[in-house]
């Protein structure tokens, strides 16, 4: 869209060092777990397409600083805006392609390991570096904040220094997704690996914090639809639930092919030993069938939910490619659960029979052919109460007659994943009563959602929420996010620094790593 807003050096220049976008106002981090540089609770965002001076897609990461007051659950205008390259970071240097930023998480200090400051952590991916001259190797960094500001290389990832991997390998794609374990690895997704001579099955590799050592790689070994096959590109798409008998990562494959029908998708839960299971929309009772270009796990969170025996793992499963009656791609969000521990047996996961679409009661929109919705969901509790919401997202859906402006929806959840009519949900759109801007045409609104909780929050997490098709004084495609409470409350707009033509295409939220350990009810 077209937005009347100054140009941060002159809008088009391809900014050189750290740029900030207001005064420094650092401090302590004790109190704030995500806080990066010090003052307050950070939002951080990936710009895998930020372009470096001869060195296109060579990515950026751009942190807001302090967007709530100390002691306030509100959120506000950053007070600092700071666009940060690999060129920033001392022992990095930007490539072309690169793609830094691509997925990021935001870890609290004494989940990595304290070291004194208490400033919040970064993981960040880049899945397009070159590594021993094997183009699109990717790696992965590990990086410090600090209160003056500064960010600080601690470890680097890949495969060429990770023993047991066989090197690195063009097209592999190390970083392209990233999960946590509370107090032990950085989980790696790497979907164009070849694996055995099948060209891009993908893999996962769990790598130490000091990037010196593998603790484990993920493999599909199943048979039938659960085997390593060319093209399913494993570890797209990472979810991680620690618990006290070890870590749950849920896998989306959502370019796995079932039977005939390919990228019908496929969602793949990893126990605590290691042990695999898979479900697709074929599988008995999981509410609907596999179809080509359904993308079954393109996107995915998950969440504890329920008391007592009936506490369970809910898996939220985005459908963008599914078809909803004759409305091509309308797409649509489905569910899986396991048992939660301590339950003694793996008994992995099942598909449920409840699935969202845009017809279903209390769901915000309209079907429409293209929507795209469940590109992207995120759960956990956006309202007041003890509530389970999901925030889910079609970034292609008209508003009125404004094409591809895009829509995030909250739909307050059942146990079982079905919406609750008793409390439902409602829109949010550029156009909703208090959101700063306004829907205009190719905004991609809702093309990345994540939950981003203040450490002062009392009620409900924030959401951020990616505008990736936003064009901001005249440049295209920018770039811009919001801030708030579901469908809006309270939402700020975090603006770029720099804005630059195509900057925002991509653009990802940082994850917060888990802090918690769930063991059971």
């Amino acid at each position: 869209m077209k937005r009347l807003l100054p140009v941060a050096l002159a809008g088009l220049l391809l900014a050189s060092g750290p740029w900030y976008g207001a005064e420094a106002r650092v401090g302590s981090c004790a109190s704030n777990t995500t806080d990066v540089d010090g003052g307050g609770p950070d939002v951080v965002l990936g710009l895998p397409s930020y372009d470096l001076a001869g060195k296109p897609d060579a990515g950026a990461l751009v942190v807001f600083s302090d967007v709530a007051a100390p002691g306030s659950d509100d959120p506000r205008n950053p007070v600092r805006r700071t666009l940060l390259t690999m060129d920033d970071i001392p022992g990095l240097t930007a490539q072309a392609g690169a793609r830094f930023g691509a997925a990021v998480l935001l870890a609290p200090d004494y989940i990595l390991g304290d070291d004194g400051d208490y400033c919040s952590e970064l993981v960040v991916g880049a899945p397009g570096q070159t590594v021993d001259g094997r183009q699109g190797a990717g790696q992965v960094f590990r990086l410090r904040g600090s209160t003056s500001g500064a960010i600080r290389l601690s470890a680097t990832w890949d495969e060429a220094s990770l023993s047991g991997l066989g090197g690195a390998q063009a097209g592999a794609a190390f970083g392209s997704s990233l999960a946590g374990v509370n107090g032990g690895n950085v989980v790696v997704g790497a979907p164009g690996r070849d694996v055995d001579g099948v060209v891009d099955a993908g893999w996962v590799v769990s790598a130490s914090l000091d990037g010196s050592r593998v603790a484990g790689r993920t493999t599909q070994t199943g048979s039938g639809d659960g085997a390593a096959e060319a093209g399913d590109r494993f570890g797209e798409v990472l979810r991680i639930l620690p618990t006290c008998v070890g870590s749950f990562l849920v896998v989306g494959v959502p370019h796995e092919d079932v039977g005939p029908r390919s990228d019908a998708g496929a969602v793949v839960l990893v126990g605590p030993a290691g042990t695999q299971s898979l479900t697709h929309q074929s599988t008995p009772g999981a509410g609907d069938a596999a179809e080509v270009g359904d993308r079954y796990g393109a996107a995915l969170d998950a969440y504890f939910t329920g008391t007592g025996s009936t506490r369970r793992g809910l898996v939220a499963i985005g459908v963008p490619g599914e078809d909803v009656g004759t409305a091509a791609d309308a797409g649509t969000v489905s569910f899986a659960s396991f048992p939660a521990p301590p339950q003694a047996v793996f008994s992995g996961l099942v598909g449920l029979p409840a699935t969202l679409d845009q017809a279903s009661p209390g769901v915000a929109g309209s079907v429409a052919a293209g929507d795209a919705y469940g590109t992207a969901v995120a759960t956990g509790g956006f309202g007041p109460g003890p509530s389970l919401d999901l925030v889910t997202s079609s970034p292609r859906e008209d508003v009125g007659t404004v094409g591809d402006a895009g829509l995030a929806d909250t739909i307050s959840l059942r146990d079982d994943g079905s919406a609750d009519p008793g409390r439902p949900g409602a829109p949010w759109t550029q156009d909703s009563p208090g959101v700063p801007d306004r829907a205009e045409a190719g905004d991609l609104f809702g093309s990345d959602v994540a939950a981003v909780g203040l450490p002062q929050a009392t009620d409900a997490n924030l959401v951020v929420v990616t505008v990736p098709g936003e064009d901001v004084a005249s440049v295209p495609d920018a770039g811009v996010a919001h801030l708030g409470a579901p469908p809006g409350d309270r939402s700020v707009l975090l603006v770029m620094p720099v804005y630059q033509v195509g900057a925002g295409l991509g653009m990802t939220v940082a994850r917060v790593m888990p802090d918690s350990v769930f063991c059971g009810a």
